[in-house]
Protein backbone atom coordinates (compact mmCIF):
# COMPACT_ATOMS: atom_id res chain seq x y z
CA UNK A 1 0.00 0.00 0.00
CA UNK A 2 1.46 3.44 -0.93
CA UNK A 3 2.67 5.64 1.89
CA UNK A 4 0.24 8.65 2.37
CA UNK A 5 3.09 11.18 2.42
CA UNK A 6 5.97 9.65 0.46
CA UNK A 7 3.73 8.82 -2.51
CA UNK A 8 2.63 12.46 -3.13
CA UNK A 9 4.97 15.34 -3.99
CA UNK A 10 2.45 18.00 -2.77
CA UNK A 11 2.33 16.46 0.68
CA UNK A 12 6.09 16.36 0.85
CA UNK A 13 6.25 20.06 -0.09
CA UNK A 14 3.47 20.91 2.42
CA UNK A 15 5.36 19.22 5.17
CA UNK A 16 8.65 20.69 4.00
CA UNK A 17 7.28 24.30 3.91
CA UNK A 18 4.09 24.30 6.07
CA UNK A 19 5.50 22.75 9.25
CA UNK A 20 8.42 25.20 9.48
CA UNK A 21 6.01 28.09 8.76
CA UNK A 22 3.54 26.84 11.43
CA UNK A 23 6.35 26.47 13.90
CA UNK A 24 7.62 29.97 13.12
CA UNK A 25 4.07 31.38 13.53
CA UNK A 26 3.62 29.65 16.88
CA UNK A 27 6.96 31.04 18.05
CA UNK A 28 5.84 34.54 17.00
CA UNK A 29 2.50 34.15 18.76
CA UNK A 30 4.23 32.97 21.91
CA UNK A 31 6.56 35.93 21.73
CA UNK A 32 3.70 38.39 21.30
CA UNK A 33 1.78 36.74 24.11
CA UNK A 34 4.77 36.98 26.34
CA UNK A 35 5.25 40.68 25.51
CA UNK A 36 1.62 41.69 25.65
CA UNK A 37 0.12 39.55 28.39
CA UNK A 38 0.35 42.39 30.81
CA UNK A 39 -1.06 44.98 28.40
CA UNK A 40 -3.70 42.76 26.69
CA UNK A 41 -4.17 39.47 28.45
CA UNK A 42 -6.86 38.19 25.99
CA UNK A 43 -4.90 38.99 22.82
CA UNK A 44 -3.02 35.66 22.59
CA UNK A 45 -6.16 33.66 21.82
CA UNK A 46 -7.04 35.92 18.93
CA UNK A 47 -3.51 35.82 17.62
CA UNK A 48 -3.41 32.09 17.91
CA UNK A 49 -6.64 31.76 15.96
CA UNK A 50 -5.31 34.12 13.30
CA UNK A 51 -2.10 32.14 13.04
CA UNK A 52 -4.00 28.86 12.66
CA UNK A 53 -6.31 30.39 10.10
CA UNK A 54 -3.38 31.82 8.19
CA UNK A 55 -1.64 28.44 8.28
CA UNK A 56 -4.73 26.73 6.93
CA UNK A 57 -5.16 29.26 4.12
CA UNK A 58 -1.49 29.11 3.18
CA UNK A 59 -1.59 25.30 3.18
CA UNK A 60 -4.64 25.31 0.91
CA UNK A 61 -3.02 27.79 -1.45
CA UNK A 62 0.17 25.85 -1.37
CA UNK A 63 -1.63 22.61 -2.15
CA UNK A 64 -3.51 24.21 -5.04
CA UNK A 65 -0.35 25.75 -6.49
CA UNK A 66 1.58 22.51 -6.24
CA UNK A 67 -1.25 20.56 -7.86
CA UNK A 68 -1.65 23.03 -10.73
CA UNK A 69 1.98 23.88 -11.30
CA UNK A 70 3.75 20.61 -10.39
CA UNK A 71 1.55 17.57 -9.92
CA UNK A 72 -0.60 17.84 -13.03
CA UNK A 73 2.34 18.50 -15.44
CA UNK A 74 4.24 15.71 -13.78
CA UNK A 75 1.21 13.44 -14.04
CA UNK A 76 1.01 14.15 -17.78
CA UNK A 77 4.72 13.41 -18.14
CA UNK A 78 4.33 10.21 -16.13
CA UNK A 79 1.34 9.13 -18.22
CA UNK A 80 3.39 9.75 -21.37
CA UNK A 81 6.23 7.71 -19.94
CA UNK A 82 3.88 4.88 -19.22
CA UNK A 83 2.47 4.98 -22.75
CA UNK A 84 6.04 5.08 -24.10
CA UNK A 85 6.82 2.12 -21.86
CA UNK A 86 3.96 0.28 -23.58
CA UNK A 87 5.39 1.13 -27.03
CA UNK A 88 3.86 4.50 -27.84
CA UNK A 89 7.11 6.09 -28.98
CA UNK A 90 5.43 8.48 -31.42
CA UNK A 91 3.51 10.57 -28.79
CA UNK A 92 4.95 13.84 -27.47
CA UNK A 93 4.41 15.69 -24.13
CA UNK A 94 3.13 19.29 -24.51
CA UNK A 95 5.67 21.84 -23.28
CA UNK A 96 3.47 24.09 -21.02
CA UNK A 97 6.12 26.24 -19.34
CA UNK A 98 9.67 27.42 -19.56
CA UNK A 99 10.61 26.18 -16.12
CA UNK A 100 12.21 22.92 -15.11
CA UNK A 101 9.02 21.01 -15.89
CA UNK A 102 9.05 22.44 -19.41
CA UNK A 103 12.71 21.52 -19.72
CA UNK A 104 11.83 18.03 -18.45
CA UNK A 105 9.07 17.78 -21.06
CA UNK A 106 11.45 18.86 -23.81
CA UNK A 107 14.09 16.41 -22.62
CA UNK A 108 11.45 13.73 -22.42
CA UNK A 109 10.31 14.49 -25.98
CA UNK A 110 13.91 14.44 -27.18
CA UNK A 111 14.46 11.11 -25.45
CA UNK A 112 11.28 9.75 -27.05
CA UNK A 113 12.44 10.95 -30.46
CA UNK A 114 15.79 9.27 -29.91
CA UNK A 115 14.06 6.11 -28.73
CA UNK A 116 11.76 6.28 -31.73
CA UNK A 117 14.75 6.59 -34.05
CA UNK A 118 16.50 3.74 -32.29
CA UNK A 119 13.36 1.64 -32.46
CA UNK A 120 12.93 2.46 -36.15
CA UNK A 121 16.57 1.58 -36.72
CA UNK A 122 16.12 -1.61 -34.75
CA UNK A 123 13.12 -2.50 -36.89
CA UNK A 124 15.07 -1.63 -40.00
CA UNK A 125 18.04 -3.64 -38.74
CA UNK A 126 15.78 -6.53 -37.87
CA UNK A 127 14.18 -6.36 -41.31
CA UNK A 128 17.61 -6.00 -42.90
CA UNK A 129 18.88 -8.91 -40.84
CA UNK A 130 15.87 -10.99 -41.81
CA UNK A 131 16.36 -10.00 -45.42
CA UNK A 132 20.05 -10.83 -45.13
CA UNK A 133 19.23 -14.19 -43.58
CA UNK A 134 16.77 -14.88 -46.38
CA UNK A 135 19.42 -13.85 -48.89
CA UNK A 136 22.03 -16.02 -47.17
CA UNK A 137 19.62 -18.94 -47.14
CA UNK A 138 18.84 -18.32 -50.81
CA UNK A 139 22.55 -18.05 -51.59
CA UNK A 140 23.16 -21.27 -49.69
CA UNK A 141 20.44 -23.01 -51.69
CA UNK A 142 21.77 -21.55 -54.91
CA UNK A 143 25.29 -22.59 -54.01
CA UNK A 144 24.07 -26.10 -53.19
CA UNK A 145 22.21 -26.20 -56.49
CA UNK A 146 25.32 -24.92 -58.27
CA UNK A 147 27.41 -27.61 -56.62
CA UNK A 148 24.82 -30.19 -57.59
CA UNK A 149 24.73 -28.79 -61.11
CA UNK A 150 28.54 -28.76 -61.31
CA UNK A 151 28.66 -32.32 -60.03
CA UNK A 152 25.98 -33.33 -62.52
CA UNK A 153 27.84 -31.56 -65.33
CA UNK A 154 31.06 -33.20 -64.25
CA UNK A 155 29.41 -36.61 -64.29
CA UNK A 156 27.76 -35.89 -67.61
CA UNK A 157 31.08 -34.74 -69.05
CA UNK A 158 32.75 -37.86 -67.70
CA UNK A 159 29.96 -40.02 -69.06
CA UNK A 160 30.15 -38.24 -72.42
CA UNK A 161 33.91 -38.75 -72.46
CA UNK A 162 33.44 -42.42 -71.62
CA UNK A 163 30.80 -42.82 -74.34
CA UNK A 164 33.10 -41.04 -76.80
CA UNK A 165 35.97 -43.34 -75.84
CA UNK A 166 33.72 -46.39 -76.14
CA UNK A 167 32.48 -45.16 -79.52
CA UNK A 168 36.03 -44.58 -80.75
CA UNK A 169 37.04 -47.91 -79.30
CA UNK A 170 34.16 -49.73 -81.00
CA UNK A 171 34.80 -47.98 -84.30
CA UNK A 172 38.52 -48.72 -84.24
CA UNK A 173 38.15 -52.27 -82.98
CA UNK A 174 35.56 -53.00 -85.65
CA UNK A 175 37.76 -51.52 -88.36
CA UNK A 176 40.26 -54.37 -88.26
CA UNK A 177 40.18 -58.10 -87.66
CA UNK A 178 43.91 -58.41 -87.16
CA UNK A 179 44.66 -59.27 -83.54
CA UNK A 180 48.19 -57.82 -83.76
CA UNK A 181 46.66 -54.45 -84.68
CA UNK A 182 43.94 -54.54 -82.01
CA UNK A 183 46.12 -55.17 -78.98
CA UNK A 184 48.48 -52.15 -79.38
CA UNK A 185 45.46 -49.90 -79.87
CA UNK A 186 43.76 -51.13 -76.69
CA UNK A 187 47.02 -50.69 -74.77
CA UNK A 188 47.47 -47.16 -76.09
CA UNK A 189 43.86 -46.20 -75.35
CA UNK A 190 43.74 -47.61 -71.83
CA UNK A 191 47.31 -46.80 -70.84
CA UNK A 192 47.83 -43.30 -72.19
CA UNK A 193 44.44 -41.89 -73.19
CA UNK A 194 42.63 -42.90 -70.00
CA UNK A 195 45.65 -42.21 -67.79
CA UNK A 196 46.30 -45.53 -66.05
CA UNK A 197 49.78 -45.65 -64.56
CA UNK A 198 50.13 -49.43 -64.93
CA UNK A 199 48.16 -51.74 -67.18
CA UNK A 200 48.53 -55.18 -68.75
CA UNK A 201 46.46 -57.03 -71.33
CA UNK A 202 46.48 -60.80 -71.02
CA UNK A 203 44.87 -63.27 -73.43
CA UNK A 204 43.86 -66.85 -72.76
CA UNK A 205 45.97 -69.40 -74.61
CA UNK A 206 43.28 -71.79 -75.83
CA UNK A 207 45.30 -75.04 -75.84
CA UNK A 208 46.71 -74.64 -72.30
CA UNK A 209 44.24 -72.25 -70.68
CA UNK A 210 47.12 -70.09 -69.41
CA UNK A 211 46.94 -66.30 -69.45
CA UNK A 212 49.65 -64.86 -71.71
CA UNK A 213 50.81 -61.25 -71.35
CA UNK A 214 50.32 -59.74 -74.81
CA UNK A 215 50.92 -56.05 -74.06
CA UNK A 216 51.86 -53.86 -71.08
CA UNK A 217 51.99 -50.22 -70.04
CA UNK A 218 53.90 -48.99 -67.00
CA UNK A 219 54.54 -52.46 -65.54
CA UNK A 220 57.78 -54.37 -65.16
CA UNK A 221 56.59 -57.74 -66.46
CA UNK A 222 57.62 -59.42 -69.69
CA UNK A 223 55.44 -59.70 -72.79
CA UNK A 224 54.86 -63.39 -73.46
CA UNK A 225 54.99 -64.33 -69.77
CA UNK A 226 52.47 -66.99 -68.80
CA UNK A 227 50.20 -67.06 -65.76
CA UNK A 228 48.54 -70.31 -64.77
CA UNK A 229 44.76 -70.33 -64.25
CA UNK A 230 43.96 -69.10 -60.74
CA UNK A 231 47.44 -67.65 -60.11
CA UNK A 232 47.55 -64.04 -58.95
CA UNK A 233 44.75 -61.54 -59.34
CA UNK A 234 44.51 -61.83 -63.11
CA UNK A 235 44.63 -65.63 -63.00
CA UNK A 236 41.82 -65.75 -60.42
CA UNK A 237 39.70 -63.27 -62.38
CA UNK A 238 40.16 -65.20 -65.62
CA UNK A 239 39.43 -68.57 -64.05
CA UNK A 240 36.37 -67.42 -62.09
CA UNK A 241 35.24 -65.02 -64.86
CA UNK A 242 34.60 -62.37 -62.22
CA UNK A 243 35.83 -58.83 -61.66
CA UNK A 244 38.34 -58.59 -58.82
CA UNK A 245 38.98 -55.25 -57.07
CA UNK A 246 41.67 -55.07 -54.38
CA UNK A 247 41.50 -51.67 -52.69
CA UNK A 248 44.77 -52.24 -50.78
CA UNK A 249 47.23 -54.79 -52.19
CA UNK A 250 48.91 -55.13 -48.80
CA UNK A 251 45.82 -57.02 -47.68
CA UNK A 252 45.86 -59.56 -50.53
CA UNK A 253 48.77 -62.00 -50.73
CA UNK A 254 47.84 -62.92 -54.30
CA UNK A 255 49.20 -59.62 -55.60
CA UNK A 256 52.78 -60.12 -56.92
CA UNK A 257 54.06 -56.70 -55.93
CA UNK A 258 57.74 -57.37 -56.66
CA UNK A 259 56.95 -58.98 -59.96
CA UNK A 260 54.78 -56.30 -61.53
CA UNK A 261 55.09 -52.95 -59.73
CA UNK A 262 58.71 -52.80 -58.56
CA UNK A 263 57.77 -53.24 -54.92
CA UNK A 264 55.00 -50.64 -54.79
CA UNK A 265 51.63 -51.27 -53.13
CA UNK A 266 48.34 -49.58 -53.92
CA UNK A 267 45.07 -50.74 -55.45
CA UNK A 268 44.59 -53.28 -58.24
CA UNK A 269 41.72 -54.20 -60.55
CA UNK A 270 41.37 -57.28 -62.77
CA UNK A 271 38.55 -57.17 -65.31
CA UNK A 272 37.81 -60.37 -67.28
CA UNK A 273 36.95 -60.07 -70.96
CA UNK A 274 33.90 -62.31 -71.36
CA UNK A 275 32.20 -63.33 -74.62
CA UNK A 276 29.22 -65.67 -74.47
CA UNK A 277 30.23 -66.88 -71.03
CA UNK A 278 33.83 -67.63 -72.01
CA UNK A 279 36.85 -65.63 -70.85
CA UNK A 280 39.15 -64.57 -73.70
CA UNK A 281 41.50 -62.54 -71.52
CA UNK A 282 41.92 -60.13 -68.60
CA UNK A 283 42.58 -56.39 -68.33
CA UNK A 284 44.83 -55.89 -65.30
CA UNK A 285 45.15 -52.38 -63.75
CA UNK A 286 47.28 -50.99 -60.92
CA UNK A 287 47.59 -47.61 -59.20
CA UNK A 288 50.07 -46.87 -56.40
CA UNK A 289 47.28 -45.36 -54.27
CA UNK A 290 44.93 -47.16 -51.90
CA UNK A 291 41.27 -47.26 -53.02
CA UNK A 292 42.02 -45.56 -56.35
CA UNK A 293 39.20 -47.08 -58.44
CA UNK A 294 35.74 -45.54 -58.08
CA UNK A 295 32.50 -47.33 -58.87
CA UNK A 296 31.89 -45.28 -62.04
CA UNK A 297 35.40 -46.01 -63.27
CA UNK A 298 35.02 -49.73 -62.58
CA UNK A 299 31.77 -49.82 -64.57
CA UNK A 300 33.43 -47.94 -67.42
CA UNK A 301 36.36 -50.35 -67.51
CA UNK A 302 33.91 -53.25 -67.62
CA UNK A 303 32.41 -51.65 -70.73
CA UNK A 304 35.89 -51.28 -72.22
CA UNK A 305 36.58 -54.95 -71.42
CA UNK A 306 33.32 -55.99 -73.09
CA UNK A 307 34.17 -54.03 -76.25
CA UNK A 308 37.70 -55.40 -76.31
CA UNK A 309 36.47 -58.95 -75.67
CA UNK A 310 34.06 -58.82 -78.59
CA UNK A 311 36.74 -57.44 -80.91
CA UNK A 312 39.28 -60.04 -79.78
CA UNK A 313 36.75 -62.84 -80.22
CA UNK A 314 35.92 -61.57 -83.72
CA UNK A 315 39.62 -61.34 -84.59
CA UNK A 316 40.19 -64.89 -83.41
CA UNK A 317 37.18 -66.12 -85.38
CA UNK A 318 38.57 -64.33 -88.39
CA UNK A 319 41.97 -65.95 -87.86
CA UNK A 320 40.29 -69.35 -87.64
CA UNK A 321 38.24 -68.66 -90.75
CA UNK A 322 41.33 -67.54 -92.65
CA UNK A 323 43.24 -70.54 -91.37
CA UNK A 324 40.43 -72.85 -92.45
CA UNK A 325 40.25 -71.22 -95.86
CA UNK A 326 44.01 -71.66 -96.29
CA UNK A 327 44.42 -75.02 -94.56
CA UNK A 328 43.70 -78.52 -95.74
CA UNK A 329 41.20 -80.07 -93.36
CA UNK A 330 42.71 -83.57 -93.56
CA UNK A 331 46.43 -82.92 -93.17
CA UNK A 332 46.52 -79.46 -91.58
CA UNK A 333 48.89 -78.29 -94.34
CA UNK A 334 48.36 -75.35 -96.66
CA UNK A 335 45.62 -76.00 -99.19
CA UNK A 336 45.62 -75.27 -102.90
CA UNK A 337 44.44 -71.66 -102.39
CA UNK A 338 47.19 -70.91 -99.90
CA UNK A 339 49.77 -72.68 -102.07
CA UNK A 340 49.21 -70.44 -105.07
CA UNK A 341 49.02 -67.28 -102.96
CA UNK A 342 52.37 -68.12 -101.36
CA UNK A 343 53.91 -69.19 -104.67
CA UNK A 344 52.80 -65.97 -106.34
CA UNK A 345 54.40 -63.94 -103.54
CA UNK A 346 57.66 -65.90 -103.73
CA UNK A 347 57.87 -65.50 -107.51
CA UNK A 348 57.45 -61.74 -107.14
CA UNK A 349 60.29 -61.69 -104.62
CA UNK A 350 62.46 -63.86 -106.85
CA UNK A 351 61.94 -61.54 -109.76
CA UNK A 352 62.55 -58.41 -107.66
CA UNK A 353 65.75 -59.69 -106.02
CA UNK A 354 66.94 -61.90 -108.94
CA UNK A 355 67.17 -65.19 -107.11
CA UNK A 356 65.79 -68.62 -107.95
CA UNK A 357 62.65 -70.28 -106.62
CA UNK A 358 61.66 -73.93 -107.00
CA UNK A 359 58.46 -75.97 -106.89
CA UNK A 360 58.35 -79.69 -106.14
CA UNK A 361 55.27 -81.80 -106.93
CA UNK A 362 54.93 -84.94 -104.75
CA UNK A 363 52.69 -87.96 -105.39
CA UNK A 364 52.17 -90.98 -103.13
CA UNK A 365 52.95 -94.07 -105.17
CA UNK A 366 50.24 -96.70 -105.62
CA UNK A 367 47.88 -94.79 -103.34
CA UNK A 368 44.81 -96.39 -104.92
CA UNK A 369 45.97 -99.80 -103.68
CA UNK A 370 45.99 -98.50 -100.07
CA UNK A 371 42.38 -97.31 -100.38
CA UNK A 372 41.28 -100.49 -102.11
CA UNK A 373 43.00 -102.80 -99.63
CA UNK A 374 42.47 -100.94 -96.35
CA UNK A 375 39.75 -98.40 -96.99
CA UNK A 376 39.68 -94.63 -97.21
CA UNK A 377 40.38 -94.11 -93.50
CA UNK A 378 43.71 -95.88 -93.97
CA UNK A 379 44.35 -93.73 -97.03
CA UNK A 380 43.62 -90.59 -95.05
CA UNK A 381 45.96 -91.70 -92.25
CA UNK A 382 48.70 -92.33 -94.81
CA UNK A 383 48.26 -88.87 -96.32
CA UNK A 384 48.45 -87.24 -92.87
CA UNK A 385 51.64 -89.13 -92.04
CA UNK A 386 53.29 -88.30 -95.35
CA UNK A 387 52.33 -84.64 -94.83
CA UNK A 388 53.98 -84.69 -91.37
CA UNK A 389 57.18 -86.17 -92.87
CA UNK A 390 57.29 -83.55 -95.61
CA UNK A 391 56.70 -80.68 -93.16
CA UNK A 392 59.46 -81.92 -90.86
CA UNK A 393 62.01 -82.29 -93.65
CA UNK A 394 61.94 -78.77 -95.14
CA UNK A 395 63.07 -75.34 -93.95
CA UNK A 396 60.87 -72.88 -92.03
CA UNK A 397 60.73 -70.60 -95.06
CA UNK A 398 59.49 -73.45 -97.27
CA UNK A 399 55.80 -74.17 -97.80
CA UNK A 400 54.25 -77.63 -97.78
CA UNK A 401 50.74 -77.91 -99.23
CA UNK A 402 48.29 -80.59 -100.20
CA UNK A 403 47.71 -80.06 -103.90
CA UNK A 404 44.82 -82.48 -104.27
CA UNK A 405 44.09 -86.20 -103.83
CA UNK A 406 47.35 -87.93 -103.00
CA UNK A 407 49.46 -85.08 -104.39
CA UNK A 408 51.50 -82.55 -102.37
CA UNK A 409 53.48 -79.51 -103.42
CA UNK A 410 56.58 -77.84 -101.97
CA UNK A 411 57.49 -74.18 -102.51
CA UNK A 412 61.24 -73.72 -102.00
CA UNK A 413 62.27 -70.02 -101.96
CA UNK A 414 65.87 -69.19 -102.98
CA UNK A 415 66.47 -72.75 -104.17
CA UNK A 416 68.07 -73.41 -107.59
CA UNK A 417 67.80 -76.67 -109.53
CA UNK A 418 70.51 -78.47 -107.56
CA UNK A 419 69.19 -77.39 -104.16
CA UNK A 420 65.60 -78.25 -105.09
CA UNK A 421 66.58 -81.67 -106.43
CA UNK A 422 68.53 -82.30 -103.21
CA UNK A 423 65.43 -81.53 -101.13
CA UNK A 424 63.31 -83.76 -103.39
CA UNK A 425 65.66 -86.69 -103.02
CA UNK A 426 65.84 -86.09 -99.24
CA UNK A 427 62.07 -86.26 -98.74
CA UNK A 428 61.76 -89.24 -101.10
CA UNK A 429 64.34 -91.19 -99.13
CA UNK A 430 62.80 -90.09 -95.82
CA UNK A 431 59.35 -91.45 -96.71
CA UNK A 432 60.78 -94.65 -98.04
CA UNK A 433 62.90 -95.17 -94.91
CA UNK A 434 60.10 -94.38 -92.44
CA UNK A 435 57.95 -97.37 -91.39
CA UNK A 436 54.30 -96.67 -92.09
CA UNK A 437 51.26 -98.61 -90.96
CA UNK A 438 50.30 -100.05 -94.34
CA UNK A 439 53.75 -100.63 -95.86
CA UNK A 440 53.26 -104.41 -96.12
CA UNK A 441 50.51 -104.16 -98.69
CA UNK A 442 52.47 -101.95 -101.07
CA UNK A 443 54.77 -103.00 -103.93
CA UNK A 444 58.23 -103.44 -102.45
CA UNK A 445 56.79 -103.64 -98.93
CA UNK A 446 56.87 -99.93 -98.24
CA UNK A 447 55.06 -96.71 -99.07
CA UNK A 448 57.04 -94.39 -101.35
CA UNK A 449 56.63 -91.07 -103.13
CA UNK A 450 57.61 -89.65 -106.50
CA UNK A 451 58.83 -86.05 -106.79
CA UNK A 452 59.08 -83.68 -109.76
CA UNK A 453 61.05 -80.41 -109.53
CA UNK A 454 60.96 -77.20 -111.63
CA UNK A 455 62.74 -73.88 -110.99
CA UNK A 456 62.04 -70.23 -111.70
CA UNK A 457 63.16 -68.61 -113.93
CA UNK A 458 65.17 -71.40 -115.62
CA UNK A 459 62.25 -73.73 -116.36
CA UNK A 460 59.38 -71.24 -116.51
CA UNK A 461 58.74 -67.48 -116.36
CA UNK A 462 55.22 -67.55 -114.89
CA UNK A 463 53.36 -69.38 -112.14
CA UNK A 464 51.14 -71.59 -114.29
CA UNK A 465 53.99 -72.78 -116.46
CA UNK A 466 56.22 -73.40 -113.44
CA UNK A 467 53.62 -75.62 -111.75
CA UNK A 468 52.93 -77.46 -114.99
CA UNK A 469 56.66 -78.02 -115.48
CA UNK A 470 56.96 -79.52 -111.97
CA UNK A 471 53.97 -81.73 -112.73
CA UNK A 472 55.63 -82.84 -115.98
CA UNK A 473 58.77 -83.75 -114.01
CA UNK A 474 56.57 -85.71 -111.54
CA UNK A 475 55.04 -87.63 -114.47
CA UNK A 476 58.55 -88.40 -115.65
CA UNK A 477 59.49 -89.67 -112.15
CA UNK A 478 56.50 -92.02 -112.18
CA UNK A 479 57.41 -93.32 -115.64
CA UNK A 480 60.94 -93.85 -114.40
CA UNK A 481 59.66 -96.40 -111.84
CA UNK A 482 58.44 -94.22 -108.94
CA UNK A 483 60.21 -93.71 -105.58
CA UNK A 484 62.52 -91.19 -107.18
CA UNK A 485 63.00 -87.47 -107.74
CA UNK A 486 63.32 -85.95 -111.22
CA UNK A 487 64.15 -82.38 -112.27
CA UNK A 488 62.33 -80.79 -115.19
CA UNK A 489 63.93 -81.01 -118.60
CA UNK A 490 62.78 -79.49 -121.91
CA UNK A 491 60.19 -81.60 -123.70
CA UNK A 492 58.66 -83.16 -120.58
CA UNK A 493 55.54 -81.02 -120.79
CA UNK A 494 54.71 -82.39 -124.24
CA UNK A 495 54.75 -86.05 -123.19
CA UNK A 496 51.67 -87.57 -124.89
CA UNK A 497 50.81 -89.81 -121.93
CA UNK A 498 50.43 -86.93 -119.45
CA UNK A 499 46.89 -85.75 -118.91
CA UNK A 500 46.75 -82.26 -117.44
CA UNK A 501 44.78 -79.17 -118.39
CA UNK A 502 47.41 -76.46 -118.25
CA UNK A 503 44.76 -73.73 -118.14
CA UNK A 504 43.60 -74.88 -114.69
CA UNK A 505 46.95 -75.85 -113.22
CA UNK A 506 47.46 -72.56 -111.36
CA UNK A 507 43.84 -71.62 -110.89
CA UNK A 508 42.82 -70.88 -107.29
CA UNK A 509 39.56 -72.68 -106.82
CA UNK A 510 37.01 -71.37 -104.28
CA UNK A 511 37.36 -73.22 -101.02
CA UNK A 512 40.58 -74.96 -102.01
CA UNK A 513 41.21 -78.62 -101.23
Amino acid sequence: MPHPIRSRLSRKLLLAIGLPSLALGLVGVLYLVNETHEVAPGMWGVLLALVVLLALVMSALHLLAVRLLVEQPLARIIASLKRAEQGGFLLRVPVESEDELGELARSFNSALATITDLHARRLEDAESMESMQRELALNARLEAQHRLLDETNRRLEGRLRELTVLSDLARTLNSTLALDELLPFVTELVGRTLGFEAFALLLVDEPSGDLVVRSMFGMSGVVGERIAPGAGLAGWSGKERQLLLVRDTREDARFPVERWTRGHHGSALAVPMIVQGECVGVLDFFRPVVDAFGDDEVRFLQSVASQAAMAIANARLHERAVALSLTDALTGLHNRRSLFARLELELERSERFSHACAVAMVDVDHFKEINDAHGHLAGDATLRRVGELLGGAVRKIDTVARYGGEEFALVLPRADRAAALEVAEKVSQLVAATPLEHDAGQPGGKITISVGVATFPDDARDLATLVDSADAALFAAKRAGRNTAVAFAPGMRENPGRRRDVRHTAQVEPGGV
